[in-house]
């Protein structure tokens, strides 16, 4: 099973409650470059868990145009002062519906990282850039592996001319 974990794009600073934070043009470019470089690699997700918090769920929007979801849900455990226990227990029983499958997490800063250090227990939090992906691996009847953590601005390069708005990017 592979978990792949997002923090969503950049986001306004204000709104009227926290969980009302839309993304910003430059969030939408942070999550299109993400999503241009994740689909070769993981054509389809067999389940994604979205924060029900608009940033979160606007991320999944924009990525979704690159990459299908077979099952989507909003989760009420992934939102960012969440419980990275509780989320990291909820993942692994879906992993253990799906052995062998993708699953995708969209959600915000601190829970993405405690989220990485709950599933692999050796690896410290990760500070996640906005729209953030890491990848956490299990292998038949091993322990978890964080393979990787990649950002908007490691991909850009290759990547910046099919977004619409570079500008925002510098």
């Amino acid at each position: 099973m592979n978990i792949f974990i997002m923090r969503h794009g950049q986001a306004a600073p204000e709104a009227s409650s926290d969980a009302l934070r839309p993304l910003t043009v430059q969030g939408k470019d942070e999550t299109c470059l993400m999503a241009q470089w994740l689909a070769p690699q993981v054509p389809v997700f067999d389940r994604v868990l979205v924060s029900p918090y608009l940033r979160a769920k606007q991320t999944w929007q924009l990525l979704s145009k690159y990459i299908s979801g077979t099952q989507v849900e909003s989760c009420e455990e992934l939102t960012p002062n969440a419980d990275a226990d509780i989320a990291a227990s909820l993942l692994l029983a879906y992993g253990d519906l799906h052995p062998g499958g993708n699953l995708l997490v969209v959600s915000h800063m601190p829970v993405v990282g405690f989220l990485v250090e709950s599933l692999c227990p050796a690896t410290m939090a990760p500070i996640f850039v906005t729209a953030g992906i890491a990848k956490v691996s299990f292998g038949k009847g091993q322990g978890a592996v964080f393979d990787w953590l990649e950002g908007p601005h490691n991909v850009r390069p290759h990547y910046q001319q099919h977004c619409q708005a570079l500008g925002s990017l510098g």
